[in-house]
Parts: C-alpha cells; sequence; structure tokens
C-alpha cells in the first residue's frame, strides 16, 4: 500500500554519478596535463629556434656585417653579398627570410628586396634591443609569402658587433612546421600514456564504487526500514501507522470509503515477563505478530505501537458491524494458547475499535477513541468494543486533573481519612479503614470517586495505592506506639491485585515501619477476583503467608459465591452497604444480610458490616451475630488527629444488647 510518509530518499545512482564525475574530472586533468606538456614541447621547440636565431647573430653576423649595414638600407654591391652570406649560411634548415633593422626600426636589408626601407615592426626592433629578443607566430602570407596556411616563428635579437651595445636587430624567420612536428613527436606518445593511465584507472575504480554504491543503498534501505518498523516483530511501528491512518483519512474523504483503528494489548502479558523474562516476552510478541498479520487481509495494516499494545488499520470497513468483526478476527487469531520454552501460554487481548472518518477525521482523534474503547473493553471484560461517546472520560477538564494527579502523587500530597470499625456485640473500637482524600488547590477535598478510576485509566494507581499503603501503615505503627492497637484496613484496586510485586512491596511497607502483618488489613471487591482468579489466588496466597488478614470488600454486589470465596485465603467478608441500608424495610435484603452472616461463620469467615446509619441496625446486626460495624453512626471518615479513639465513643446510643 502506498503512503505519504517522507520516508527518506533512496541513495542517488553514485556509479552513474561518478562515471560521469570521474570522466570530467579526469578529463580536465588530462586536458590541463596535455596543455602543459603541449605548451613545454612548444616552447622547448621556441628556445632551440631563438638559440638558433641567437647562435647567427653571435657568429656569423658578427663576423660578416658592417655597423654601416644598420644605418641605411642596403643597395647595389653591399646588397648582393649579403644575400649570397644569407642564402649560403643562414637561409638553410627551414629557415625562410631574414631582415635587419635599424635602431629606429626601419628595414635596412631583406632577402625580399621589396621590404628595404620599410619600417613595418619598429615596436618589435624597439622590444628586441630593451628585452635581448622577441618572438611570435605569424603568417607569412601577409608579407607576400606562399599562402595563408604557411606559418613561421619570428625571431627578433639584438646584434652587437665588437661592443657591447646594440647597433640593430636581425629577425630570422623560421618556419613553423618543423616546430609543431617537433611538438607533436613529444607530445602524442604522453598524451598517449597519460591515456591509457587514466583509463585503466578508471577502469579500476568503477567496479569499486559500485561495490560501495550497491553497499550504500542497502544500507539506506535498511535505515529506512528501520525507521518506520518495529524492530522485534518487522511490523509498521507507531510512526508508520500513523502515517497510514492520515491516508485512510484522507482517502475516505475522496472516495466515501469507511476504515476502521484497532487498538489492543495483552493481557496478562506483564505475568510473563516477570516471570518467564524478557525473553520469553519477546518470543511471545513475535508470534502475536505473526498471527494478526495471518488474520488481516492483505490491505489492512497490522503495527506494533511499543510493549505489549498493537494496532490495525481495517480498509473497507461499512460500519460498527463491520468493525467489530474484524476486532473479533483479532481475538479469535490469539484464542489458541501460544508455546514458549515448551509452555502453553495463554494470551488473551483487549480490543478498542473507531470507526473512521465518523468516529474522528484526524488521526490523533481516531486514535484516543480507539485506545478508550480498549480500557472500555478491559473493565467490562467484554473483549471487544466500539468507541461511543459515553465513553469519552478524557474531556480537556480530566486531562487536567490527570496532570495535577501526577504531580499531587508525585508530592506526596494526598491523605488519609479515617472510619472506625468497632465490635458489634460490646462497641469495643476494633480498628479502623483508610480512605483516601484529595485536597485539590482549586476543587477542595475529592473523594477517591472523584480520582481513583482516572488513577486506574492512566496508570498511576500503582504509585497512589503505595502512597496510601505507606501512609496508613505508618499511622497505625503510631498508634501501636501510644498503646491503642488498632487493625488498619486499606483498599486494594484491581489493577493492584493483578501486580506480581505487590506481596513484597507490602512486606517492605510493613518491615520499614515495624508493623506487624496482622494489624494490616486488605480488601479486595468480588470483581476484582474474578477479572482474573488463578493469578489473584497466587497473590493472595503470598499475602496471606505472610500474615496480613484479607477482606472480601462489597460482598453481594458482585458475581462470586461463598462455595467459591471458600478456596481464597479470605479472612473477612463485608456486606455491601446497600443491603445493611435497606435491610430494616426491606424484608429481601434483611434475610440475604441474615443469611451472609451464618454462611460466613460456618466458614470460618469474620463478618463486618458496612453502611451501619442508625442505632436500629447496630442492634439487628449485632443480634444476628456480625462481627464488626462500620458507618456514620459510628462517624465519619476524618483526619488520624481528629478521629475520638477511646473505647467507649463507639458504643451505640441504641438500648443494650
Amino acid at each position: 500500500m502506498r503512503h505519504g510518509f517522507s520516508a527518506p530518499a533512496r541513495p542517488p545512482r553514485l556509479a552513474l554519478r561518478f562515471a560521469v564525475y570521474a570522466a570530467l574530472t579526469l578529463a580536465f586533468a588530462a586536458a590541463g596535463f596535455l596543455w602543459y606538456a603541449h605548451r613545454y614541447a612548444t616552447t622547448e621547440a621556441e628556445r632551440a629556434v631563438r638559440f638558433h636565431a641567437t647562435f647567427v647573430a653571435n657568429t656569423i653576423l658578427r663576423r660578416a656585417l658592417q655597423p654601416s649595414d644598420f644605418q641605411q638600407p642596403l643597395a647595389g654591391s653591399r646588397l648582393r653579398t649579403l644575400d649570397t652570406l644569407f642564402r649560403d649560411e643562414v637561409l638553410v634548415g627551414g629557415a625562410v627570410r631574414v631582415k635587419l633593422y635599424a635602431a629606429d626600426g626601419r628595414i635596412t636589408y631583406s632577402n625580399v628586396h621589396d621590404l628595404i626601407g620599410n619600417n613595418p615592426a619598429a615596436s618589435d626592433a624597439e622590444d628586441a634591443l630593451a628585452r635581448g629578443h622577441v618572438q611570435d607566430v605569424t603568417d607569412l602570407n601577409h608579407e607576400g609569402g606562399p599562402g595563408p596556411d604557411f606559418k613561421v616563428l619570428e625571431t627578433y635579437v639584438p646584434v652587437t658587433l665588437g661592443g657591447t651595445t646594440p647597433v640593430g636587430v636581425f629577425e630570422l624567420y623560421q618556419d613553423y612546421r618543423p616546430v609543431a612536428a617537433a611538438t607533436s613527436t613529444a607530445f602524442l606518445p604522453i598524451a598517449g600514456g597519460l591515456a591509457v593511465a587514466l583509463l585503466a584507472l578508471y577502469a579500476a575504480l568503477f567496479p569499486i564504487l559500485r561495490r560501495v554504491t550497491r553497499r550504500l543503498r542497502d544500507h539506506v534501505e535498511e535505515i529506512e526500514h528501520q525507521a518506520l518498523h518495529d524492530h522485534l516483530t518487522g511490523l509498521p511501528n507507531r510512526v508508520l501507522f500513523r502515517d497510514r491512518v492520515e491516508q485512510a483519512v484522507l482517502l475516505a474523504g475522496r472516495e466515501r470509503r469507511g476504515f476502521a483503528v484497532l487498538l489492543l494489548d495483552l493481557d496478562r502479558f506483564k505475568e510473563i515477563n516477570d516471570t518467564l523474562g524478557h525473553e520469553s516476552g519477546d518470543r511471545v510478541l513475535e508470534q502475536v505478530a505473526a498471527r494478526l498479520r495471518a488474520a488481516m487481509r492483505e490491505s489492512d495494516t497490522v503495527a506494533r505501537l511499543g510493549g505489549d499494545e498493537f494496532a490495525v488499520l481495517a480498509h473497507h470497513v461499512a460500519g460498527p458491524e463491520e468493525a467489530l468483526a474484524a476486532a473479533e478476527r483479532v481475538r479469535a487469531a490469539l484464542a489458541e494458547p501460544v508455546t514458549v520454552a515448551e509452555i502453553l501460554l495463554d494470551v488473551d487481548a483487549s480490543v478498542g475499535v473507531a470507526v473512521g472518518p465518523e468516529q474522528g477525521g484526524d488521526v490523533e482523534t481516531l486514535i484516543r477513541h480507539a485506545d478508550i474503547a480498549m480500557y472500555v473493553a478491559k473493565e467490562l471484560r467484554t473483549g471487544a468494543e466500539i468507541f461511543s461517546p459515553d465513553h469519552d472520560h478524557f474531556s480537556p477538564e480530566r486531562l487536567q486533573l490527570v496532570a495535577e494527579l501526577r504531580r499531587a502523587i508525585a508530592a506526596e500530597e494526598l491523605v488519609c481519612h479515617y472510619q472506625p470499625q468497632a465490635a458489634a456485640r460490646s462497641g469495643e473500637l476494633r480498628g479502623v479503614e483508610a480512605l483516601v482524600r484529595w485536597p485539590h488547590p482549586s476543587h477542595g477535598l475529592l473523594g477517591p470517586d472523584q480520582f481513583i478510576p482516572l488513577a486506574e485509566r492512566t496508570g498511576l494507581i500503582r504509585a497512589l495505592t503505595r502512597q496510601v499503603l505507606r501512609q496508613a501503615i505508618k499511622q497505625c505503627r503510631a498508634w501501636h506506639e501510644q498503646g491503642i492497637e488498632l487493625a488498619v484496613s486499606v483498599n486494594i484496586t484491581g489493577r493492584d491485585l493483578l501486580d506480581l510485586k505487590l506481596p513484597d512491596e507490602v512486606a517492605e511497607l510493613l518491615s520499614e515501619a515495624g508493623l506487624a502483618p496482622s494489624f494490616l488489613e486488605l480488601e479486595i471487591t468480588e470483581n476484582t477476583i474474578l477479572a482474573d482468579p488463578v493469578r489473584a489466588r497466587t497473590i493472595l496466597t503470598r499475602l496471606s503467608d505472610l500474615g496480613v488478614r484479607l477482606a472480601i470488600d462489597d460482598f453481594g454486589s458482585g458475581n462470586s459465591s461463598l462455595a467459591y470465596l471458600k478456596r481464597l485465603p479470605v479472612d473477612v467478608l463485608k456486606i455491601d452497604k446497600a443491603f445493611v441500608l435497606n435491610m430494616q424495610s426491606d424484608q429481601d435484603d434483611a434475610v440475604i444480610v441474615s443469611s451472609t452472616i451464618a454462611l460466613s461463620h460456618n466458614l470460618g469467615l469474620a463478618v463486618v458490616a458496612e453502611g451501619v446509619e442508625t442505632g436500629a441496625a447496630w442492634e439487628t446486626l449485632a443480634r444476628l451475630g456480625c462481627d464488626v460495624v462500620q458507618g456514620y453512626y459510628l462517624g465519619r471518615p476524618v483526619p488520624a488527629e481528629l478521629l475520638e479513639l477511646k473505647p467507649e465513643a463507639a458504643v451505640p446510643r441504641a438500648a443494650s444488647f
């Protein structure tokens, strides 16, 4: 499937670029070298001609010429004498013309007699007198030579006759063709050798660069793949998944095609990691990824977002029914246990679904809605849920509250209020229940119902529970040091109960405070246990082995039974306050309370009744054999310093039992 992600560009065709650039570079280098070689050969040939002209001037001319030969144009016998001299001794070996110049630039002699008396090259003659010699390549045709293609090398040499001061200038015209031939003779072998060497170098480097280019291209493609895919499973990662969702949103707007975003995380994966190790956890993730790929269509995108969280982008989804069908395919793919190190492991998933574009017109909204639906599926244990506006508790105000709660936990701003518990028959104070409160700077004192669900949804519950446990255990120990031996009860959430580290952390907190485990009671709801009975039983057994008392809170409101609870290391049942509040007026509730007390005692369990708000209710519970009562009649939850700890303060104002 195509996507719009701006992936790293593929490497350029370096071999081709090298071929072009190297060829140009070598061509320029060769041209420069050849130019230098040609120039050098030409200079050497011209130097030879200049040497010959200088030799003529210093030997033949010095011997045969007179100063008067440079003063006036020659004629008559002197002209004929010089013609013979130059023809026999100078105009040989390629020399084609000679001239003699007076100091003012006039020609006093030339083997071409028509030129005598002219003044065509005063500047060249003057330069020769000043610098010693002048050379130039010219066309002999402009002075009546054989044709335009006849090139000559002009050489001007000053002439001295017996003294040091030049009396005139001698000019020699040398046929340039021998010079050019000499240059070519020296130049062509150099050029040929250089060409062969450069071609050999080019041929040697090109295969090397092709290999380097191929490796570089493979490396860049690998980096691109790693940037967009999960290294463990090979699935698209969060970046690529978000990009494909964005493309699906755009496509849906143009072509009216529906799609669905599915988010899922694995149940009990943390337990696998904690018990079998991260390597086994990785093997589970690999198998899950393979199953998800096999379960979905080729056009769909299966991604791993991180940890045990996966995502699916399902295309061509007409509505909620088809979206749920896709979610069920995901769950069906994980129905069979996975095998790791010859151990069969049950891996289930909670799936949240957002249908696009109806439930989100952008990537952020769709993923957030699918995430919320996934948490709802976890809480309701339905396996899969489609997002509904009723699920969206994450308004901007609620998100702000989450941020403030995180800061409050970090700053240990949460406090415990304590509600007394008394013996039903004697009224003696037996213990207290620690109930967390949040003194919010702008919302006032918040009860647990206002922030505990947020803590559970956002992963803050673990730190919150540890803080409440630490504070309650420390306070209980302080009362003991004052001579008041009370037990303290603390509520444990579902996420806490499924945390394998909980027993060790409870033991550590008790040890730090120096409190005997029997004075700590942990309260768990029925539904919390039923979420994962095997794991819950394991952790409850470890807590019981520590000596901590365990209580089932709100008994009667869940789906468990006394027969099931008999198999758990539970010490106390707390009757749900809804039955206690109505038992005076509702016969059915009264029967439930009475039966629960009797059956609990038969199982060896103590009974605590919550919601005692009248003396009559207390009296009835005492008569039924209830062990401990708790409620507003005894006292509301208050800070530790305001709690009345005198035993007589708990005696009911009703008639004696």
